[in-house]
């Protein structure tokens, strides 16, 4: 996604002092970027052990919905499965926001059934999913492309990761996976799973997001992509370290709070403003941070 650039205008207080030179306030403004079309494909595994984790995909997918609602975005849906014999196909009509029920749509289509093959392809099916020629209604010219992979075992697809990672880049295509762990898989409850190192690759390599196929709630990480799909930004990089007692942050003019829910907090590592849930700025709204410099 576009990442707003900062504009940075300082102030002097007073005189030109070493002391005050020091203390320059800094005043860093942003702006959120507009909503980017978006087609959005979950690739399945349908084999044999992905009851429990198809269940918990389509329960949790009302966050994913809920985040999507409140932008407007302009996002297509569509599933496919792993199985080969698929060849990449939806399993289903596109799935728009003109939906009557777009959570109902999805929790039918995305229930895959566990018949599929135990030689699992994403990697592959996703590159076909995207393709006109396999579903000519999907993709559009001008959209961004995410593709979402859940499975329990590892990619069986026949080419070399870097293939694919060529193919998706080229499809303007970023990667997310929600797969096993690395480096042994994961087990939780009655779900287990084994690592899913080729997914896992192509999601870092194409600066998408993971998370454990074995978590109990995948609200976080269906939040996530929504924030990705939807072109909103929660991340602003100051350009100066700051004071971290020194900082204020305003939306539209709004003062937001400090906390860690519905607010702001400094990531010290990335030196960057993060707002969470309702405080991220919608598009074309306005950010901005003042602070001291710090020492």
């Amino acid at each position: 996604m576009t990442r707003p650039l900062p504009l940075l205008v300082a102030f002097l207080v007073g005189g030109c002092s070493d002391y005050e030179v020091q203390n320059l306030l800094r005043e860093d403004l942003f702006r959120q970027a507009e909503d980017p079309p978006a087609d959005v494909l979950f690739v399945v595994d349908d084999s044999a052990s992905m009851t429990e984790e198809q269940a918990n995909l389509g329960a949790n997918f009302a966050a994913f919905v809920e985040l999507l609602g409140d932008t407007t975005a302009d996002y297509r849906i569509g599933v496919t499965t792993t199985d080969p014999a698929g060849g990449g196909v939806l399993r289903g009509p596109v799935i728009t926001p003109e939906a009557d029920d777009v959570v109902a749509a999805f929790q039918a289509q995305v229930a895959v059934g566990t018949a599929g093959s135990r030689d699992e392809q994403g990697l592959a099916m996703g590159g076909l999913a995207l393709r006109a020629d396999v579903n000519p209604d999907f993709r559009r010219d001008d959209s961004v492309a995410h593709v979402v992979f859940v499975s329990d075992e590892d990619d069986h697809s026949p080419s070399e990761v870097q293939a694919y990672v060529t193919a998706y880049t080229d499809a303007d295509a970023t990667a997310h996976a929600l797969v096993g762990d690395e480096p042994e898989g994961c087990q939780s409850g009655s779900s287990a799973a084994d690592a899913g190192g080729r997914y896992l690759e192509i999601a870092r390599t194409t600066g998408g997001l993971a998370e454990s196929i074995c978590a109990e709630d995948y609200g976080v990480v269906l939040e996530g992509i929504g924030l990705a799909v939807s072109g909103w930004d929660p991340s602003f990089p100051l350009s100066e370290l700051p004071a971290p007692e020194s900082i204020t942050v305003w939306v539209d003019g709004v003062e937001i709070p400090e906390r860690d829910l519905d607010g702001w907090t400094w990531s010290i590592g990335d030196n960057a403003i993060v707002f969470s849930g309702r405080a991220i700025p919608r598009p074309g709204m306005s950010v901005r941070v003042t602070y001291q410099r710090g020492a």
